[in-house]
């Protein structure tokens, strides 16, 4: 299993450092304190909020079957913005209704994370993105292991070569699927800096 930077920070909070606690404040605190600014708070809430997200971190870290399955900007992102809608409501900041809304809406982030996919699921998400036409080609020829010869006939291909770039241009297809969800995933963890 390949190690990740926040896997890596995670092992460094288990042992309580100095150099974890201040990474986690240049990269993560810049997100909350703007997300607390911008919702009726001002830079000492930030600092009170993003406190008190560390410690809950590492409550969770110190669990023995605690498993950080998306992003730790994410994760902290999660919990600052939680237990700040809570302090609004519980200071009468909010409403109920204001505070129900915000919940509700698609920013809202949940306590529990939902696991990062494992690669078969990648693939299978990929997979569902491309033309029906090319599941049918690369089904045949990756699942089923068709011979060329007799998915040849069944498509209709005048010969090997109209069969190996259909096949080529299938695969590009799942390769630009696969490519959009790296960028995407880059842009995440570009956003952290």
């Amino acid at each position: 299993m390949q190690t990740t930077p926040d896997q890596v920070l995670l092992e460094q909070l288990k042992t309580e450092g100095n150099a974890a606690f201040q990474s986690l404040y240049k990269l993560y605190f810049p997100s909350v304190r703007a997300y607390i600014t911008q919702n009726k708070g001002n830079d000492e809430d930030a600092q009170d909020i993003f406190q008190e997200t560390i410690i809950v971190l590492l409550q969770k870290v110190r669990q023995p079957n605690f498993v950080l399955t998306s992003s730790l900007k994410t994760y902290l992102y999660a919990i600052a913005k939680n237990t700040w809608l809570k302090r609004l409501r519980n200071n009468r900041q909010i409403s109920v209704e204001e505070f129900e809304e915000y919940q509700n809406t698609g920013e809202s982030f949940a306590d529990e994370i939902t696991p990062e996919k494992t690669k078969e699921e990648k693939v299978q998400t990929w997979f569902t993105r491309i033309t029906d036409n090319c599941k049918q080609i690369l089904q045949a020829i990756f699942f089923y292991r068709v011979p060329m010869e007799n998915l040849m006939e069944k498509m209709g291909w005048k010969n090997k070569h109209t069969a190996a770039t259909q096949q080529y241009k299938c695969i590009q297809q799942v390769k630009r699927e696969k490519e959009k969800d790296e960028k995407e995933s880059k842009s995440d963890r570009d956003d952290i800096f």
